[in-house]
């Protein structure tokens, strides 16, 4: 029998308890382990005793906090990362815990898919850097000589010649644009080039310039001041000073609206910008890296994009090659994420046969090292035995295979079967998801009383958002009242008057 994958290990620090009993709850259904404290005080026992891959932690807590943490790590595992969960909700609360060299950060309120993906993440990244520190010999700056590559995979000449010329820029502090389809790797390689430049001990931020609107993506790039419009009831730092000697990547960057272009280019220009509402300009120090998969040329043409901007983004371009003009890389790739597939979801699969691997060779792969990804998760969960087949590829492969016209009657069964598994596997994903969001929810508002402008405070997030939330859960709040425990003087309703 081949052996199963051990699961990983996670350490969750929460005052809490509600938060931890959840955090447990949810993380061994993804299929981890989990242990759980109240503050860090017995952090030096459970490193011992439970030896955690990796420590999600509250950064405010009675008994201690999430940066005694990070000290504590420091001196005893450095390795660890660790995930800082703070309610605050704005951008300052992360800025010291970041630069004191915790790996990621997530602000209440999160789903548990938010969490699960940072923690796939770092677990995929950790496990990348064990392989190139065993394989390489030490580079400058202690890194091995192919650590700083991270998740970049791949031996061809196509991504050789990108990374040679990565390898090159990240010594400067010169802006990068980088370029490719959907699905290249765009933001891993701008990863890479911060992790083997001079500011590689400073943050890297990244931000999608297409996945916010004009008006919030302003004032999450340049911060805001008190007052400065309806709902601004505190100064908020902006990304550009948050970024602050580390590096900046602006992903999506042909989507930027044009008024938005025009200040961006004062900071690459005059590295100063105005806060909204402010009336001082801010000095900042970031190294920015763009990527898009527009043409930028032509965008220029239509007026879409200024030419100013695209000339100071553009000193040096990075094309990223498709995956079809790299079918080299693709069993570096499979195997990569077969690996973790595997360990991350304790399943016995080892193997691609032959002959599927020949259907992934001959796939186009519109959707690049993505897809390749998802293909690989979907078989991963759906093959019978221990080796990856044909029947167990996503449809869009097998109709790669001779004669598959021929056999359509009994392709189509067995691909139904597989179909309605991976509707009920997705389906009760998001039931996870869901049941997680409404348990913090309940646990919130409990918290506050049913307070909706103290529970959004508290949350980081606006009022309008909480009874979103309320209403998607379809929350009924007068009974939530009657059947929640009082905390206060006993009260007919179930809490003390005025709750």
């Amino acid at each position: 029998m081949p052996k199963s994958p051990q699961p990983t290990r996670i350490l969750v620090i929460d005052d809490e308890k509600e938060m931890l009993n959840n955090y447990r709850r949810m993380l061994e259904r993804a299929g981890h382990q989990c242990a759980v404290a109240t503050g860090p005080e017995r952090l030096e026992a459970l490193l011992a005793d439970f030896r955690p891959d990796l420590v999600v932690t509250d950064l405010v807590m009675p008994t201690g906090s999430g940066m005694d943490v990070l000290e504590r790590l420091e001196r005893l595992d450095p390795r660890i990362p660790v995930v800082i969960i703070t309610a605050h909700g704005t951008i300052e609360s992360a800025v010291e815990a970041m630069k004191s060299h915790a790996a990621d950060y997530l602000t209440k309120p999160f789903s548990i898919e938010e969490l699960l993906g940072k923690i796939q993440a770092l677990l995929s990244r950790r496990l990348i850097e064990r392989a190139s520190a065993g394989n390489g010999a030490a580079g400058n700056g202690g890194e091995s000589a192919n650590g700083w590559r991270g998740g970049i995979i791949g031996a061809g000449p196509a991504m050789e010649r990108v990374l040679e010329l990565a390898r090159k820029v990240a010594r400067t502090d010169v802006n990068v644009l980088v370029v490719g389809e959907s699905g290249t790797g765009k933001e891993v390689i701008a990863r890479a080039i911060h992790r083997l430049s001079a500011r590689a001990r400073e943050i890297f931020v990244p931000v999608d310039c297409a996945s916010l609107p004009e008006a919030l993506l302003e004032s999450e790039l340049f911060g805001y001041r008190k007052g400065a419009f309806t709902g601004a009831h505190a100064d908020k730092m902006g990304l550009c000073e948050f970024a602050h000697k580390g590096t900046l990547f602006l992903d999506e960057i042909g989507e930027m609206p044009v008024a938005l272009q025009a200040k961006l280019l004062r900071v690459l220009q005059e590295r100063q910008f105005r806060p909204i509402g402010g009336r001082e300009q801010i000095d900042t120090d970031v190294r920015v890296i763009a990527a898009t998969n527009r043409d930028l040329e032509a965008a220029v043409r239509e007026r879409s994009f200024r030419s100013d901007l695209y000339y100071r983004i553009n000193v040096i371009t990075l094309r990223l090659p498709p995956l079809r003009e790299r079918v080299e890389d693709i069993p570096l790739l499979a195997a990569h994420f077969l690996d973790q597939f595997a360990r991350e979801n304790r399943l016995d699969v080892e193997r691609i046969s032959p002959a599927a691997m020949e259907l992934m060779r001959r796939y186009d792969w519109p959707g690049n090292v993505r897809e390749l990804q998802n293909a690989i998760e979907y078989s991963v969960t759906l093959s019978a035995g221990s080796t990856i087949e044909p029947a167990d590829l996503p449809e869009s492969l097998q109709a790669l295979q001779p004669g598959a016209g021929e056999a359509a009657p009994v392709v189509t069964v067995g691909v139904s079967a597989r179909a309605e598994l991976g509707a009920q596997l997705f389906q009760a994903k998001h039931q996870m998801v869901d049941l997680f969001e409404r348990d913090y929810l309940i646990s919130l508002l409990v918290e506050h009383r049913f307070n909706i402008s103290r529970a959004a405070d508290a949350a980081g997030c606006h009022r309008r958002t909480l009874y979103r939330m309320i209403h998607r859960h379809r929350l009924d709040l007068d009974e939530l009242r009657r059947q929640a425990p009082c905390r206060g003087k006993s009260h007919p309703g179930g809490f003390e008057a005025g709750c």
